[in-house]
């Protein structure tokens, strides 16, 4: 460890490989008029009146025809964000050993479900295959792979990464793989369910608190432009959104004058942990989020840069941060929650620091810098190590088992 953290002081003007990194190239292919969607939304309000931040960001990421997702550019170099499988293998190789540990601890079964929701480019999900084809390949011999996946463009570079020619099986295994456009289509069996970075772009409502009580923040024209331009607005008057706040846990709220609020991750997380409870399994949720202490977290990102959330809808990536509290207030009281930790404690927990050094010791030195660089960007926590952070849902029948040896990564259960 010692001698890992030496080498690493020797590198300097890391560049972090992230959503926060700076890009010099600037390609937009798939929406050559950039306003297009803009004036739509406008002439939108102009006809209802303003719209809920939910619809905004529902339009901007999945628009059918100027939605960000629709475009195969979105990650990677060249898109407009890098997420942590992109920056290195080690991320995946360790969360491939996180499910093998889970998978030992619940007795091995031999039918498995692996439920990524948002597999990105495929990478992460490739990486965790490889691991375990390594370490348990008898792992593989039951497993089924399922991707909940609602861009056309996504499934093709998806596909291309993980299936092995055109059938729909895994290079690694020859695992049968399915898509689907919703988590209610995926077959209810044992399942180790995935979401990284997934939760932080289902739209949200935003809500402030005013004397007059919780207002619904809602997106309107700017009358003082001369061209159009959207602006936040506060409601005068309750709107309908408003009243879902009455059925959230009075700890979500309580002492919080600004919330953004996800119906969908909501439902989803309820629907994981009880298919967890009902069939076995475990979900792992990796995301950047807070345990309810922020409310204003909406931000946009075009080609690593961060920009107006209100600029050129269409044209950026939308994102706000994940409440972990509000999650984990929906997860079945038959369930069990664990975390959120840091990502940085979380991959050292599982070894990352073990299997950097196995690559320095295994690759070309010309290799050496980008491993270290790689791995300070995943770990150091003023970069992606403390920004990112991971949860996870089990059902409440391994409490005894967590006991004693908690899941990896994670403090036992109060």
């Amino acid at each position: 460890m010692a001698s890992l953290l030496t080498r690493m002081n020797v590198i300097k003007n890391t560049r972090l490989l992230s959503r926060h990194c700076s890009s010099s190239v600037s390609r937009l292919t798939k929406v050559p008029d950039e306003r297009k969607l803009l004036r739509e939304l406008c002439g939108r309000i102009r006809l209802s009146g303003p719209i809920p931040v939910s619809e905004y960001m529902r339009e901007v990421l999945t628009n059918p025809i100027h939605g960000v997702y629709q475009s195969d550019q979105v990650l990677g170099a060249g898109g407009h964000f890098v997420t942590s499988p992109e920056i290195s293998q080690m991320f995946g190789e360790c969360l491939g050993i996180w499910y093998v540990n889970e998978w030992m601890k619940m007795g091995e079964p031999k039918q498995i479900q692996i439920v990524e929701l948002g597999p990105g480019k495929g990478t992460l999900l490739s990486d965790i295959l490889r691991t375990l084809s390594r370490i348990r390949p008898d792992m593989l011999s039951g497993l089924s792979v399922h991707l909940v996946e609602v861009s056309d463009s996504m499934r093709k570079i998806q596909e291309s990464e993980i299936c092995r020619n055109d059938a729909k099986v895994t290079k690694i295994g020859d695992c049968p793989v399915s898509w689907y456009s919703s988590l209610r289509d995926v077959p209810k069996n044992f399942s180790f369910f995935l979401a990284h970075e997934f939760f932080d772009v289902l739209p949200v409502n935003k809500f402030e608190k005013t004397v007059d009580g919780w207002r619904e923040v809602l997106l309107d024209i700017d009358q003082k432009s001369d061209n159009d331009q959207l602006r936040w607005v506060i409601s005068r008057h309750k709107t309908p959104s408003c009243v879902l706040l009455d059925q959230l846990d009075p700890e979500v709220v309580n002492g919080r004058d600004k919330l953004e609020y996800c119906v969908q991750a909501g439902l989803i997380v309820k629907s994981i942990s009880e298919r967890i409870v009902e069939f076995g399994g475990a979900a792992l949720v990796v995301d950047y989020g807070h345990e309810g202490d922020n409310g204003d977290t909406i931000r946009a990102f075009r080609h690593h840069n961060q920009v107006d959330p209100l600029e050129l809808p269409g044209t950026a990536d939308l994102t706000s941060d994940v409440d972990f509290r509000y999650l984990k207030s929906m997860t079945d009281q038959n369930s069990q929650w664990y975390g959120p930790v840091s990502q940085g404690d979380f991959l050292h927990s599982v070894g990352v620091t073990t299997r950097c050094q196995q690559l320095l010791s295994s690759s070309d030195e010309s290799l050496h810098e980008n491993i270290l660089t790689a791995y300070d960007t995943l770990t150091n926590k003023d970069k992606m190590g403390e920004r990112f952070k991971f949860a996870a849902i089990f059902p409440s029948t391994m409490n005894v088992l967590h006991s004693k040896y908690p899941p990896a990564g994670f403090p036992a259960p109060n």
